[in-house]
């Protein structure tokens, strides 16, 4: 038998060559697609937008129709697209979605003029009215696994203030401000920890905030020089993924250390501007960003590095990504995607486990902790014989 020696260790011929097929993968693998694209669809319109994804591959976002924007849900996987309704009006909008497939949005009433918060039942059931502070208007945005729902809030002199409801969409809390007279809530974590942002004394300058757990105070995130900065995503460990003005006209994507700590510049893809729009508990966060020229592509920053999402999926690709607005814990990825003509569709990138490099790194890992575990348990067999 022939033997081979990694890290200085000595490995029998069939062990040998099942840690290298586990080791090979990456640069074997390095021409196929991280990502299946798979588009969506509409609800008989001309356009979609995914806005949040499950770790489920369910999608949420709106799909135009002949009377109108729906909130949709699809199947898990990116399935059959589900109409959810509204309150009576033409409009509805979903924002975010939990495990259990329960939509946090948005939904007009008959008329049109009036539009409240609504969270789903399971599986996009019937739509429930989460209410206002006594205005108008309400939204819902951010949604975690027990049915707390974050977004904004009118009260009757029409101030709008960042809300976390109750365990499946009970009562609304007003998180209060920085100081100003408005603020929004985008995302919340399973602690109930969320982030949107809120105008400070004056009300001439928003930043970005991080509230304490179940709706706590409001920690001010600061900004990367600018005037203005905005949390769109917020993980398990409190990190928070957004934007944020720089001196002058330029903002750009960041996500901040654990417990909303020192804002880190994301950069660009070769352009001016970035947003990071949500990010998962392995900090791998998503967005759009301009690359050359201006336009607008969707990006995944993962191991301190910004990739341009379309050099990640088939490179004979019909469609362009132009924005990710979600990543599951899992890694799925939604947003919206322009095809050759004008034709904007809601997408959902499904990753190849197979051509992530971080995966491989795992298997490669566990197999080798596995023939070492083996090798140590033969070598005391021989002992005992």
């Amino acid at each position: 038998m022939h033997f081979f020696f990694i890290s200085g260790r000595r490995i029998g011929g069939l062990f040998a060559l099942a840690a290298l097929a586990t080791l090979m993968p990456v640069t074997a693998q390095a021409a196929v697609p991280m990502y299946t694209l798979t588009i969506l669809g509409t609800l008989g319109g001309l356009q979609d937008f995914g806005y949040g994804v499950n770790s489920s591959g369910q999608v949420t976002g709106y799909s135009s129709t002949s009377s109108g924007d729906r909130a949709f849900l699809t199947a898990p996987g990116g399935g059959a697209l589900t109409d959810l309704g509204n309150f009576g009006g033409a409009y509805s909008y979903g924002h975010g979605v939990s495990t259990r497939g329960q939509v946090a949005g948005e939904a007009y009433f008959a008329g049109d003029s009036e539009s409240h918060a609504f969270l789903s039942g399971s599986d996009g059931g019937v739509l429930k009215d989460l209410g206002t502070f006594g205005g108008h208007v309400s939204e819902g945005h951010g949604i975690n696994d027990s049915g707390q729902v974050t977004g904004f809030a009118a009260d009757q002199d029409a101030n709008s203030y960042a809300f976390l409801s109750d365990a499946n969409g009970g009562t609304l809390h007003n998180l209060g401000t920085l100081g100003g007279t408005t603020s929004i809530g985008y995302g919340v974590n399973t602690s109930g920890q969320v982030t949107g942002d809120a105008t400070l004394a004056g009300d001439t300058i928003t930043h970005a905030f991080l509230s304490g757990a179940n709706g706590g105070p409001l920690k001010d995130l600061g900004t990367l020089g600018g005037n203005l900065s905005v949390g769109l995503g917020v993980n398990d460990g409190g990190q928070v993924a957004g934007y944020s003005y720089l001196t002058g006209k330029t903002y750009h994507a960041f996500v901040s250390g654990l417990v909303g700590g020192t804002l880190t510049d994301l950069g660009t893809l070769g352009g001016k501007n970035s947003k990071a729009h949500s990010l998962n508990n392995s900090g791998q966060v998503v967005g759009d960003a301009n690359i050359v020229g201006g336009i607008d592509h969707a990006f995944l920053f993962s191991n301190g590095v910004m990739t341009d999402l379309n050099s990640l999926i088939a490179p004979d690709s019909a469609f362009t990504l132009r924005s990710a607005q979600s990543i599951s814990s899992n890694g799925y990825i939604t947003g919206y995607c322009l095809d050759t003509g004008s034709g904007q569709f809601a997408y959902l990138l499904t990753p190849n486990v197979l051509a992530v490099p971080e995966a491989n790194s795992i298997a490669s890992l566990g197999l080798l902790l596995t023939l070492g575990s083996l090798s140590i348990a033969l070598r005391r067999r021989t002992r005992k014989v």
